[in-house]
């Protein structure tokens, strides 16, 4: 696809971190890039973001396009990149028949057909 996209489906090349060389971009979770991008959030933060750690694991290119669970915890828990409501409506269209929310389920309880 693009290696401008990151496997969370976020085009890092419109992000404003981005464009002033504050950031790079992730990549696809498949390609060395976002191993890259991996070791230099661990070096330069102490941490990783959890998505693409969670792609590359999975050999997932891109969370929506590839992942049988997108969107999953990381998504639907995290403080980014997307809404709750855009994320839902991902959920509703996919024909989906479960949302995880923050308010209805915190990870460890309840149905885990949406966590991995």
């Amino acid at each position: 696809m693009n290696q401008g996209t990151g496997a969370c489906g976020l085009n890092c090349m419109v992000c404003g971190l981005m464009r002033q060389g504050k950031c790079s971009p992730c990549g696809a979770g498949t390609e060395p890039q976002a191993q890259a991008k991996l070791a230099a959030q661990l070096s330069l933060m102490g941490s990783v973001c959890p998505i693409l750690q969670c792609a590359v694991n999975k050999k997932v290119d891109y969370c929506s396009a590839s992942c049988e669970v997108y969107p999953c915890r990381h998504f639907m828990s995290g403080p980014y990149p997307l809404s709750s409501a855009y994320l839902e409506m991902q959920v509703r269209r996919r024909g989906q028949n479960k949302v995880v929310s923050t308010a209805q389920q915190s990870p460890g309880s309840g149905d885990k057909s949406r966590l991995h």
